[in-house]
């Protein structure tokens, strides 16, 4: 039988997915990008609303980002046999200014400054399942990451 705790669990595969250095757009990481656009935009946080937009996917990578997750929703909704009717609202928020109490944990892991990536998920009863994931990065730049060699959605 399906419970609405099965969505804390949805929560965390999507957070762990996004966070994931497999999560490029164009061969470079999207967490870099993410983080370039909202320092050209003067913003500290940047929010995905997991609604399947109705533009090309691979046009630009915010409309990638929610269609490629807004998609991921769907499928382990699908996958664990959750009615898509129990899902109000999903987010994928990345803050920029992170606690710095946690992002410390993660201060020999790798450069960069500390981000804070959170995924929640409303159910139809307001109840929220969230899922947290602190890490570090820097803004993109062609000059200093490699490009994957995977094919990407808008090569």
């Amino acid at each position: 039988m399906a419970r609405r705790s099965e969505l804390k669990g949805i929560a965390n595969a999507i957070n762990g997915s996004f966070v994931s250095r497999n999560n490029d757009f164009n061969g470079y990481w999207s967490i870099g990008q993410i983080k370039s656009f909202a320092l050209d935009n003067g913003l500290t946080s940047v929010t995905f609303a997991l609604t399947l937009p109705m533009t090309n996917p691979a046009s630009n990578l915010q409309t990638y980002t929610v269609h490629r997750y807004a998609e991921m929703l769907k499928s382990l909704l699908s996958n664990q046999k959750l009615p898509d009717l129990w899902v109000k609202n999903a987010i994928i928020k990345i803050d920029f200014n992170a606690n710095s109490k946690h992002a410390k944990l993660y201060e020999d892991t790798s450069s960069g400054e500390p981000f804070q990536c959170t995924c929640k998920i409303t159910d139809d009863t307001d109840r929220d399942y969230s899922s947290i994931i602190y890490g570090r990065c820097l803004p993109h730049s062609i000059v200093r990451e490699l490009k994957s060699t995977r094919d990407s959605p808008s090569d």
